[in-house]
């Protein structure tokens, strides 16, 4: 239990690992008319998009996060009774919101909440201990989706028509956390790669990735106007006219990475792909506005493509470099990352109404089969100790 608990993204990645298994069969099902829909959180629908945004992608933005303080700011990791109650209170909303008896509700919100309270908590004192002023931005964003939380249940409350917008909010603001913390890591290990790869090579260099600059910060820009568009519900066609330049901007700062460059190594490439899910999305939501697809296409992008793929992605990195193993893929993780593509893909078609079921039950079926497949090569990772071996790569 001491080595389980002594990082963050061992309980909080495992449990997120685990809820994914088990969430989207119970959701796929219900939809197919199979099951009954959990009714806990006023809708069938809010109930799922509330558990995939706050529950399977809020477990592992904690487990990230404060696994990531850490190295940010020079403190020892978080560990021992504080995250034996984080993820407590994790697992409690999420055992409840799924029982069929609504005096939970009460009990389930206080947990959720409270997860999301004392997750902002730990962070901030993190952080704002060491005047670590360059993750503010960090502080601001998990602020705001406990908010965003706490609205949605508010709206739940009062059977209010707003609920939905709270959910959204809180999708927009994870695909902003992933865009911030893509714009570190998707250059600097795709650089450092590369180097690795052509180091004592005697042909010329290839392109690196450029570091941060005036064009990341427009294109970051773009990004967090678009979503105030989006959840405003502005015009139409500004908000379409502004999402072309959005989705351009993101396409032209993700083949700036030099993504085609990593090919040979699944633990990079797939962090461009999960990028290159951000422009395909509010390129899908452009087209919602006027029209041409439906909206649900472009959140699922967003959900599905972007936050899932990132996490698994992420995930895999961090917990191989926090326990001393070599930063290199494995069969059954590479497998993980294409059924997780496939999934989302055929989620996104989905939306489009020809052979829904068949490419829903498709989805569903390729989303299990990549977190089994993550479990199977993670579970030991995360619950056994860390490896000391002499010519294992650094956590970077």
């Amino acid at each position: 239990m001491t080595v389980f608990l002594s990082y963050a993204f061992r309980p909080l990645f495992l449990l997120a690992t685990v809820y994914a298994i088990v969430v989207v069969p119970l959701w796929a099902g219900a939809w197919l008319g199979y099951l009954p829909f959990p009714a806990t959180l006023g809708t069938p629908i809010g109930w799922h998009a509330h558990e995939m945004t706050f529950g399977f992608a809020g477990a592992a933005v904690g487990g990230f996060a404060l696994t990531a303080v850490a190295t940010w700011t020079g403190r020892p990791p978080v560990s021992g009774a504080p995250l034996f109650i984080l993820s407590g209170l994790w697992l409690i909303a999420r055992i409840t919101f799924f029982l069929p008896f609504p005096s939970l509700l009460a009990p389930a919100v206080v947990a959720d909440l409270g997860y999301g309270g004392l997750l902002f908590a730990l962070m901030s004192r993190e952080v704002i201990s060491v005047g670590n002023e360059r993750n503010y931005k960090v502080l601001l964003i998990l602020g705001l989706l406990l908010v965003s939380n706490a609205i949605f249940f508010l709206g739940i409350i009062r059977s209010a028509s707003w609920t939905m917008t709270a959910l959204h909010c809180g999708v927009w603001l994870i695909v902003l956390l992933v865009n911030l913390i893509a714009g570190r890591i998707i250059p600097g290990f795709t650089r450092n790669w590369l180097k690795r790869r052509d180091a004592g090579e005697m042909h010329r260099p290839k392109k690196l990735p450029p570091t941060f600059d005036r064009f990341d910060r427009i294109s970051t820009g773009l990004l967090v106007a678009f979503a105030i568009f989006q959840l405003l519900d502005a015009p139409p066609r500004e908000t379409a006219l502004l999402g072309a330049v959005t989705s351009a901007s993101l396409f032209v700062r993700v083949a700036r990475w030099q993504g085609i460059q990593s090919s040979e190594e699944p633990l990079v490439w797939v962090l461009h792909v999960a990028y290159l899910w951000l422009p395909v999305a509010i390129l899908l939501l452009c087209f919602a506005e006027v029209g041409l697809v439906p909206q649900t296409s472009g959140i699922h992008a967003l959900s599905s493509g972007a936050i899932t793929t990132m996490i698994v992605a992420v995930a895999s990195r961090a917990a191989l470099g926090h326990t001393g193993r070599p930063l290199e893929s494995h069969p059954v993780l590479t497998a993980s990352y294409a059924l997780i593509t496939v999934a989302a893909i055929c989620r996104v078609a989905a939306t489009f109404g020809p052979a829904a079921r068949v490419l829903l039950a498709a989805s569903a079926t390729a989303w299990c089969l990549g977190f089994i497949c993550f479990a199977w090569r993670y579970v030991p990772i995360l619950t056994q100790p860390k490896v000391q071996r002499q010519g294992s790569l650094p956590t970077v």
